[in-house]
């Protein structure tokens, strides 16, 4: 349980750290940088604990997975950013994967039990 919070905290840090480089593109402060780079680094080392006991695989994409899909519910609300029928094709896909892959997970845990 512990790795999945660290793998939720990851994601936030991400997203924070994500959302930072639009916000200092904008007005190029040395606060925001340093927060964008402790973001990014705090992210990194959050899924470096998380993998230890998730799989590598199953990390990974949520991570990303759940990332890309709040960074583009961000870039709408606050950047204003365009919302196409094919971005939500797309999200809706990758929300699918991580579904399938967390099934994938449960399915080869249950089928490893079978064998033993």
């Amino acid at each position: 349980m512990l790795q999945w919070c660290a793998l939720f905290l990851a994601i936030i840090t991400e997203v924070t750290g994500t959302t930072m480089m639009k916000i200092v593109g904008q007005n190029e402060s040395i606060g925001g940088y340093l927060l964008l780079l402790v973001m990014v680094g705090l992210s990194y080392f959050l899924l470096s604990k998380a993998i230890v006991k998730i799989p590598l695989s199953i990390a990974y994409a949520t991570w990303e997975g759940m990332g890309l899909i709040v960074m583009t519910g961000i870039g709408y609300i606050l950047f204003q950013e365009v919302l196409s029928v094919s971005k939500i094709f797309g999200v809706s896909f990758i929300l699918l994967g991580m579904i399938l892959l967390k099934k994938g997970m449960v399915t080869a845990k249950t089928a490893g039990d079978k064998n033993e």
